[in-house]
């Protein structure tokens, strides 16, 4: 009934709008403004913003009465919450209205814009809402707010008179019961058009619910039916019982059985809905249900199905698992469309292995699997095809693969055979096929057998082309256009059916074009030019660019000059895509009768030969190639008059080329295209040797290739790689200046190329990083460093803003001329930048380190030296500190020290003697308190505290035990009372806390993280204000929810203390870059598979903002909710199962007082056999559904539910690879969230990198990632049936292998991202260090990710004191220590693995080109194994879909779950 309150509530206020902006009379705005700010209709407001903000939008007119005015202001006040994220759109009319001094500082506006939070300033430049002494006077607009809130609170919607009046008009006079409503409809036959029997039940349903809201907006028209039709049925529904409630349930019976597909498939919705609603109807009418979804499962696979169908073929197949129900659940997938592709694939497997059945290849077939089905198919015919079936899918595969040729002999061979109805379905096929061909005689025979439509009138729209009747064409292409408009208006909702509809008429248009082209030769140029343009941008498909081009071929030769691009492009991927024939026929076509030295046509067919020869590895017919393309470039050099072997005597070295300086920027391009080729294949041939060739040709070829055409990004990042992988080979020393002037300055030199060429920000990045680590590596050589200057002279500024967070991390580089080369780099940066690198350099300049120190401070003095400079620098240190100062208050800092020092055990085993060498500069500053908040601290505690250090500095200077035992006595007593501070929940004041933040005016700051340089300033997000009340979020650690108001919009963030969030900026920028591979993948594309990364902004090495996720909810968070709203005590049977307790007896664990270290201690003692028992029966309480059951009740339709389910696994599919190539751990439930819009997963607090939480010590994980029962169990149904691994099959598998392919097949991209993060001085795990305050707080945050299990096991008995004391041990963190190189090298040979160091290993010459950071270097080589194809236990690479199937199985395996810190982690979740 919630629901249908809530519908209710929604509907009234469009209808009180709808009212109020068609009246003109002040009244009545006054009674309806009134109305909508009743608390009534709070929670509906909430809900339709789009609907009343217009109208209050007209209410803030300085031409309405003031009396309005002031009304739309209280309003305005009442839905603050509602507009806050919109707030910035009333800005305008607010300060329109502040022009009326009246207005300005009337009740009701100082209250709206307190309630809102917006900075207004009347026309004389005061700020409306403060006093002459800054104080808000704000408490009279509150009064008038309250007065009129409860005054609309009092009357009741219905009673307002505009309400009654439309209630009076459109209610009708006597409302029918249900009974009257039912018996009339529901229980009649069913008319002859579905439509008008559904039209007269929803009516009736809705009259009946006596609902007068209800009743009056389903008047507003017939798309509100759906919506409110199920809402009403159910509130009916319950209101019945007896016999009526019977009957209902026969009716509802027997029109599902026979009253046709439309009611049909409306009750099957309503059906489901009363499921989630858990109202159950009669067994029969749920079996009819049953019935009624099978008999939607008839059809073609073509045609759509409804959503819900799904749901009740999963329900069947659950109930039965045949062989029948599970080829439904296939084909049922197929229908639902692309999306469900993944899934039905998955079945497939299911029903081939499972039940020994072979897939159909009409299956096969659309699933767009060509070469499979095709191969499916001749198996079953063995050779031939026998049925009509068998021909159909040969044809529909040859059409897909640009097999032309081989359907238009099936259609000539079979077609005559056929019956007129089987002609009909394969006209199409055969048709395109003849068109391709040349056969228009055969193709107009065909096409007369073609069904009426788009395409039929496209294709004879073609035969008059060719035919040159260009009236006939004109006449048909019309038609065609007439027809496609038609198709469209019903394929609105069928994306892929529209996307080939809207391809039609592209086809059309050309089609004018080709005839324009014929017929008008003064147009030629300019079409051959549009139709270039218009390839250019348009998708890369091939079978859509193979019927382009073919258009286009009927007004040109394809041997035309301006075509040849686009149809090399074309060939070229039809090759990438396995269309082999079709690739090689455009190329044929594409010849001319007498080629020039140097045809393109000539270059590409090699270029696809060697692509075919390479795969299969024939080294004959590789040399073969390779001979000819030698041959080929040898005619180009000689047609230009060029000397070879002068030219290719320029190769090495840095001077340019001379002996192509007469050709065009066009012609070297051209011969450097040719040079890189040979150069690749040439290192395919000789291996890994061709690094030792004495004359080395392969280098020479690059460097010939990066110094004839500059602008080109490929060719200039291959000499980089190429110059490194010779000179590391070399192993040449650093003092080698001339090795280093031969390879590495090269290197250098061809990356800031790649930089400054015309190429994709994210190919730039991995160039950038790239360069940043060869720049610091060798830049105390003198003549890389000149070469450096040089470039940086040469390569625009804004190429660096990729970069800034490595180049700052640089700053700290000990060699005076290579910091002050960087630093005047930073300097140009800020210039033009300034707003770019303001927080980072505020972070450097709070390190400990203090080169770093003093060269962000030069850097910032150097930014106050422009215009509004001081001002900039002034304002981001003061808005830096305070908001550092905000993220850990006095007593969390105190209290954590205090925490950190008292001893577990003994007493002397902690450093008494230096703790007043530590606390000496805190100390100083309790003499100083800056704010107010501050101030409290020390007149609490502050001589407790000073008490306690001198009694610690007489301790060191004495050593008497005493001393120690006082201080201890103290210590333990002021951690009892800083405990007691302001629980997580509270809000904090910014006022008592950072009063300079909200005193902060005219800031010309930019929100952090919201700088684009794409953007005017004018344009840029700037600080207008904080907001005064701050959340402190329910956490150990108590992060705090801050909010950042500028004008543009209001920003939200999690403010985070006592972390560095340094390495998650990091992090965040290879997750960016993981996405941009993912967008530009054609597999992962069509999956929308992305991660969701959120920005990082470190304010200092203790304290940053992470921007805020809306409409999120934890994994974890959403389980507990939806078993506490059950009343269920399923965890505590869970929880008493794992620790060993009786589980039908929860009071006598309750009684027990748990500890958790103590039981986890106890648990881990445990062999892994009984641990393992203990698992399965922990998971034998449930059928572990509540993620799925929570997914199906929260879906407002099926479609949605697919839609969402898919979602979920898909982007747990992406981020659980990512998570494990980079060894994420500490997935527990509450580091997992769920976008409760999309359902997408996102991933946060990323503390636990590169395996620390599988290589600890104690209670160490053993998953890859998580992927538990409750997860799997939530996924579609062939991801956890029919496989004895759960997730081995459907959404998350695919999403998951999609991803591997792709982060393996971009292996040196994300090393070189991750070689950055390797040298990067400020990443602690990079250095050599001692375990700090910091790292233990970081501890303390891991420890936090079973607050909510500790949470549970308190009701079960915990101790509070257990509880404060006691903290989840943890092993500390591996030591960093340098080792010696050859340390280094072997390290790296045990982690990759001596099969794969002697091939192309990146890290392994990383350790060889000196790389001394032992653990480091060990990680990223982990992580090269891993994108190598190596698991933990393999000793040989695996294919990408084998090691994700290792993966799921470690993953999913009890023997892994059961281990680690199973209390935190929860594995039964």
């Amino acid at each position: 009934m919630a629901a249908a309150q809530q519908q209710i509530l929604h509907r009234v206020v469009p209808l009180v709008c709808q009212a109020l902006l068609a009246s003109a009379d002040d009244a009545v705005w006054l009674d309806g403004l009134v109305l909508l700010a009743s608390a009534k209709l709070r929670p509906a407001m909430a809900l339709t913003s789009s609907i009343w903000l217009p109208l209050l939008l007209r209410g803030l007119d300085r031409a309405r009465a003031p009396a309005v005015v002031g009304a739309t202001l209280a309003l305005a006040a009442v839905v603050a919450e509602t507009l806050e994220p919109i707030k910035s759109c009333l800005l305008k009319p607010l300060r329109a209205l502040c022009a009326d001094d009246a207005i300005a500082h009337s009740d009701a506006m100082v209250a709206a814009v307190g309630r809102l939070g917006l900075r207004v300033r009347d026309r004389h430049g005061a700020e409306v809402g403060l006093g002459a002494g800054g104080s808000v006077r704000s408490a009279a607009g509150a009064a008038v707010l309250a007065q009129r809130a409860a005054t609309a609170g009092d009357k009741t919607p219905l009673d307002h008179p505009i309400l009654a009046d439309i209630v009076q008009r459109n209610v009708p006079p006597r409302a029918r019961s249900v009974q009257q409503a039912w018996t009339n409809t529901l229980l009649s036959s069913a008319h002859e058009v579905s439509g008008v029997w559904l039209h007269n039940l929803y009516q009736a349903t809705l009259e009946a619910c006596a609902v007068p809201e209800m009743v009056i907006t389903h008047r507003l028209g017939p798309m509100l039916h759906d919506e409110l039709f199920q809402t009403a049925f159910l509130k009916c529904y319950t209101e019945i019982d007896g016999d009526f409630r019977a009957q209902v349930d026969a009716a509802l019976a027997r029109l599902l059985l026979t009253g046709g597909r439309e009611i049909g498939k409306a009750l099957l919705d309503l059906v489901g809905f009363l499921d989630k609603e858990g109202i159950a109807v009669s067994p029969e009418a749920n079996e009819a249900a049953r019935q009624c979804a099978k008999r939607h499962f008839e059809g073609d696979l073509n045609n759509a199905i409804p959503p819900i169908v799904l749901w009740y073929a999963e329900q069947e197949t659950l109930q039965d698992l045949s062989a029948e129900n599970v080829a439904n659940l296939v084909e049922i997938n197929i229908r639902n469309g692309s999306a469900s592709y993944d899934s039905a694939w998955g079945t497939m497997k299911w029903l081939q292995y499972s039940f020994d059945i072979l897939p159909e290849p009409k299956w096969i077939t659309q699933l767009s699997h060509w070469h499979t089905a095709l191969k499916t198919q001749n198996e079953r015919d063995r050779g031939k095809a026998t049925t009509f079936s068998s021909l159909n899918t040969r044809l529909i595969c040859h059409h897909a693969l640009g097999q032309y040729k081989e359907g238009y002999e099936l259609a000539q061979t079979h077609f005559d055979v056929l019956n007129d109805h089987e002609r009909r379905k394969a006209a199409h096929w055969a048709t395109a096929a003849a068109w391709h061909t040349g056969d228009y005689e055969s193709m107009a025979d065909w096409l007369a057998f073609h069904p009426k439509g788009t395409s039929k009138s496209l294709y004879k729209a073609i035969i008059d082309v060719h035919a040159s009747d260009y009236a006939s064409a004109f006449h048909h292409i019309a038609k065609s256009q007439a027809l496609s408009y038609d198709e469209l208006q019903i394929q609105l909702g069928t994306a892929p059916l529209a996307l080939k509809t809207l391809a039609k008429t592209e086809l059309l248009v050309e089609l004018q074009e080709a005839i324009a082209y014929r017929s008008r030769p003064a147009e030629r140029a300019r079409i051959l030019e549009t139709w270039r343009a218009r390839f250019k941008r348009s998708h890369p498909d091939a079978n859509s660019w193979l019927k382009r081009l073919q258009v286009w071929t009927l007004a040109c030769a394809p041997t035309q000059p301006e075509l040849q691009p686009c149809i090399l492009d074309c060939a070229k991927l039809c090759e990438s895509t396995g269309m082999r024939e079709a690739a090689q026929r455009l190329l044929d076509k594409a010849t001319p009768e007498t080629w020039q030295p140097g045809c393109k046509v000539e270059y590409t067919r090699l270029r696809l030969e060697w692509k075919d020869v390479s795969a299969r590895v024939d080294e004959d017919a590789m040399r073969n190639v390779r001979q000819r393309m030698q041959l080929h470039l040898d005619l180009l050099l000689d047609h230009h008059k060029i000397d070879r072997r002068a030219l290719e005597s320029q190769g090495l070295g840095l001077q340019p080329v001379t002996a192509a300086t007469g050709l065009s920027q066009r012609q070297q391009a051209d011969i450097a295209r040719r040079y890189h080729r040979l150069a690749q294949w040439t290192e395919a041939l000789q291996g890994h040797s061709w690094t030792t060739d004495p004359s080395l040709e392969v280098y020479t070829y690059y460097s010939l290739v990066c110094k004839l055409d500059k602008d080109w990004f490929t060719g200039s990042y291959s000499l980089s790689q190429a110059a490194m992988h010779v000179y590391e080979a070399g192993d040449f020393d650093r003092s080698d200046t001339a090795a280093l002037s031969a390879y590495v300055v090269p290197a250098i030199r061809g990356l800031f190329q790649a930089v400054r060429s015309r190429d994709s920000p994210e190919r730039k990045i991995r160039v950038l990083l790239r360069l940043v680590t060869l720049w610091f590596r060798y830049g105390e050589s003198s003549g890389v460093l000149h070469e450096v200057e040089t470039q940086l002279a040469q390569t625009p500024i804004d190429a660096w803003l990729l970069a800034i967070p490595q180049l700052i991390a640089r700053l700290g580089t000990r060699d005076r001329a290579l910091q002050g080369v960087l630093v005047d780099l930073l300097r140009s940066i800020a210039f033009r930048f300034p707003h770019a690198v303001i927080w980072p350099l505020l972070t450097a300049s709070q390190t400990r380190k203090v080169e770093h120190q003093n060269a962000a401070k030069l850097i910032m003095d150097h930014i106050c030296s422009m215009p509004d400079g001081v001002r900039l620098v002034s304002q981001a240190e003061l808005v830096g500190r305070e908001l550092i100062r905000s993220s850990i208050s006095w007593y969390e800092k105190w209290r954590a020290m205090i925490d950190h020092l008292l001893p577990r055990d003994e007493l002397m085993n902690a450093p008494w003697a230096e703790v007043a060498d530590m606390w000496d500069e805190d100390i100083q500053r309790l003499q100083a308190p800056e704010t107010p908040s501050e101030a409290q601290f020390v007149q609490h505690f502050g001589d407790r505290l000073v008490n306690v250090y001198k009694t610690l500095v007489k301790y060191r200077s004495t050593r008497h035990p005493n001393y120690v035992n006082t201080a201890y006595t103290k210590l333990f007593t002021l951690d009892a009372y800083l405990s007691q501070w302001k629980a997580p929940g509270f809000k904090l004041d910014l006022a008592s806390e950072a009063p300079r933040l909200l005193a902060l005016r005219d800031c010309i700051l930019t929100v952090p993280g919201k700088y684009d340089h794409s953007v005017t300033l004018d344009d840029q997000a700037f600080i207008d204000g904080f907001d005064a009340a701050v959340d402190v979020l329910p956490s150990k650690q108590m992060p705090r929810k801050l909010v950042i108001r500028s004008y543009k919009s209001d920003f939200t963030f999690l403010l985070k203390g006592n972390e560095d969030l340094r390495g998650d900026e990091r992090i965040m920028q290879l997750l960016t870059l993981v996405n941009t591979l993912l967008n530009h993948d054609t597999e992962a594309f069509q999956r929308h598979l992305h991660l969701l990364p959120y920005e990082v902004i470190p304010l200092s090495p203790e304290a940053g903002l992470v921007s805020w996720v809306p409409n999120t909810q934890t994994l974890q968070g959403m389980i507990a909710a939806h078993r506490a709203k059950k009343h269920s005590n399923l965890s505590d049977k869970e929880l008493a199962s794992m620790l060993g307790y009786d589980p039908d007896s929860p009071d006598r664990m309750a009684k027990t007082k748990l500890e958790n270290h103590t039981e986890m201690e106890r648990y881990d003692k445990l062999p892994v056999e009984q641990k393992v028992r203990r698992l399965e029966n922990a998971l034998s309480h449930s059928e572990q559904s509540d993620l799925r059951e929570i997914l199906w009740q929260r879906s407002l339709s099926a479609e949605i539910w697919i839609r969402r389910r898919t979602n979920l696994a898909r982007t747990l599919g992406v981020g659980s690879i990512v998570g494990y190539i980079i060894g994420l751990g500490d997935r527990h439930g509450s580091n997992i969230l769920i976008d409760q819009l999309t359902w997408g997963a996102l991933h946060i607090d990323f503390g636990d990198l590169f395996n620390v939480a599988r290589e600890r010590s104690t209670y160490p994980e053993k998953v890859p990632f998580r992927l538990t029962r409750m997860m799997t169990n939530s996924f579609e149904l062939v991801a956890w049936q029919g496989h004895a691994v759960p997730g081995s099959r459907g959404n998350f598998k695919h999403a998951g292998v999609v991803s591997m392919t792709i982060m393996r097949d971009n292996r040196s991209t994300l090393l070189a991202m991750l070689e950055a993060f390797l040298y990067d001085p400020l990443l602690s795990w990079t250095a050599d260090t001692h375990p700090s305050t910091a790292q233990e707080t970081k501890r303390a945050k891991r420890q936090n990710a079973v607050a909510d299990t500790r949470q549970a096991a308190k009701k079960n008995g915990i101790a509070p004191e257990a509880s404060q004391r006691q903290s989840v041990p943890l092993a500390p963190l591996r030591s960093l220590a340098i080792s010696a190189p050859n340390a280094v090298h072997e390290e790296v040979e045990e982690a990759i693995g001596s099969p794969y160091i002697e091939g192309d290993s990146y890290m392994a010459k990383a350790g060889g080109a000196g790389m001394t950071n032992a653990r480091a270097l060990h990680v990223l080589a982990q992580i090269e194994r891993k994108l190598a194809g190596y698991n933990d236990t393999s000793e040989r690479p695996l294919t990408v879909k084998d090691q994700v199937q290792e993966l799921i199985r470690e993953a999913t395996a009890f023997e892994n779950l059961a281990q680690g810190y199973v209390l935190g982690w929860q594995p039964w979740w």
